[in-house]
């Protein structure tokens, strides 16, 4: 309960405008970054059938507004009110609609099956059992569930190492990284057939900013994506950036 706690605190004290804009503020190549993720986590699972969603540890709604984007109905459940406060504005301005619950991840407020689709992308890795909750994602997940967290990887433990990554999070958890078979495996106990996963390179921090920033101008931005996609094919399968996909 302490550790709930602090986290709601914590995400209480985060600038409202910052996040419920976010990432439209942020760098260019930190927004093709953020949005790769998704793009290629939801390419994994082509075509995606679900006409509607359930976010996860669904923060302030960003995850939330791109699904919209894509037409799917997003309900969005966080632990913290300022969150949800949060993501009620964004989907005003943006003008999507989304339902919006508080409630534990661990502990899932939905019958089972309840929604086409369930997805967290950096959630699961705040949590004291990330793996609880991926069980609860499978439960309540009609066809389709996404997974897009930190992987425990060798590179990580090197970033960790370099003081390029911690262990613990500013609010106070520690950084707990998944295992792809381990979250393969939990997947399939829970009765899903077709499971499929991949990693990436990805890294942005609130000090990369600045650097990524030079390359805001369309000249540059187009040789870093360039750049990017070609490391990324070389050696993303051992990168930080873990995505798992899974079909009924």
């Amino acid at each position: 309960m302490q550790l709930r706690a602090r986290q709601i605190e914590f995400y209480a004290s985060l600038d409202a405008e910052d996040e419920i804009e976010r990432p439209r503020h942020y760098p260019r190549t930190v927004r093709f970054l953020l949005e790769e993720k998704l793009r290629r986590a939801l390419a994994l699972l082509q075509p995606v059938a679900s006409a509607d969603a359930l976010c996860v540890c669904g923060g302030s709604g960003m995850d939330a507004e791109w699904l919209a984007r894509l037409g799917i109905r997003p309900t969005v459940l966080d632990l913290s009110p300022h969150a949800l406060a949060r993501t009620r504005v964004r989907a005003r301005r943006r003008g999507f609609e989304t339902a919006l619950v508080r409630g534990d991840a661990a502990r899932l407020p939905f019958s089972d099956q309840s929604f086409g689709l369930t997805l967290v992308h950096d959630g699961l890795h705040h949590l004291a059992d990330p793996y609880r909750a991926l069980d609860e994602m499978a439960r309540v997940a009609r066809h389709e569930l996404v997974v897009m967290e930190p992987a425990h990887a060798a590179l990580t433990r090197l970033a960790v190492a370099l003081g390029l990554a911690a262990d613990v999070e500013p609010a106070g958890n520690v950084v707990r990284r998944l295992n792809a078979r381990h979250v393969r495996a939990r997947i399939r106990a829970a009765g899903w057939r077709r499971v499929r996963s991949a990693r990436d390179l990805v890294y942005y921090q609130r000090w990369t900013f600045p650097i990524y920033r030079l390359a805001n101008r369309d000249s540059i931005f187009t040789v870093v994506v360039l750049a990017y996609r070609l490391l990324n094919l070389a050696v993303g399968r051992w990168g930080n950036s873990l995505k798992v996909v899974a079909r009924r």
